[in-house]
């Protein structure tokens, strides 16, 4: 009796699994007008401003705040659940040296995926971050459990919530030795968005 009453589980996963599907239409739609937005505001803003107002603008904030400016920034927004995109910082660094803005901004973004995970992962039984692991696994659980890893890294390349999927991911104790290197993804996302507005630049 105990063994039959166990089998129905597997085959309500498996049918969980059926069900899920990413809608990759919806994710493009949902990530490309953000970005557009942003790219639309840094076009309006520069031609406004003129080529050296806005170099000199940006001279202000590398003397002022500068790189730690940059990575805190990244860092907090990739670490906690704030309205603020981490796309942001992209129309301000556009004209300094990619060699040293996009290694920041990557390693920003993934080490606040890391905290993310480990705030899933050691404080998940906190009430105050239960009840929000407890939505998200309502809205992203199907998902993580039907695509593992290769899901978190998905959340790091297109605009799903890449924090709030790494804290389910440690809520639901998916392997750090997976995870962790599954941020690193971050780093081509950060390459491949300063690529655009460093060209978006070279047209204004």
């Amino acid at each position: 009796m105990g063994e039959a009453a166990e089998k129905p589980e597997p085959l309500a996963e498996a049918q969980e699994h059926k069900d899920v599907h990413l809608n990759w239409k919806k994710i493009a739609l949902v990530g490309t007008i953000p970005i557009i937005l942003i790219f639309i505001g840094f076009f309006i803003a520069v031609k406004m401003m003129g080529g050296e107002n806005y170099n000199a603008a940006v001279d202000w904030f590398d003397e002022n705040l500068g790189l730690p400016g940059i990575f805190a920034y990244v860092y907090v927004v990739d670490t906690l659940i704030l309205p603020l995109s981490p796309d942001f910082v992209f129309p301000v660094v556009a004209s300094m040296n990619p060699f040293i803005v996009v290694p920041i901004i990557g390693l920003a973004s993934a080490l606040g995926g890391i905290t993310s995970y480990a705030i899933g992962l050691l404080l998940h039984r906190i009430p105050l971050i239960k009840r929000y692991t407890d939505k998200a696994e309502a809205k992203w659980g199907a998902y993580i459990r039907k695509y593992g890893i290769a899901f978190v890294v998905i959340a790091g390349i297109f605009p799903l919530p890449f924090s709030t999927i790494c804290v389910l991911a440690g809520a639901l104790k998916m392997d750090w030795h997976k995870v962790v290197p599954a941020t690193a993804v971050r780093f081509v996302r950060a390459a491949v968005y300063f690529a655009l507005f460093r060209a978006g630049l070279l047209i204004i």
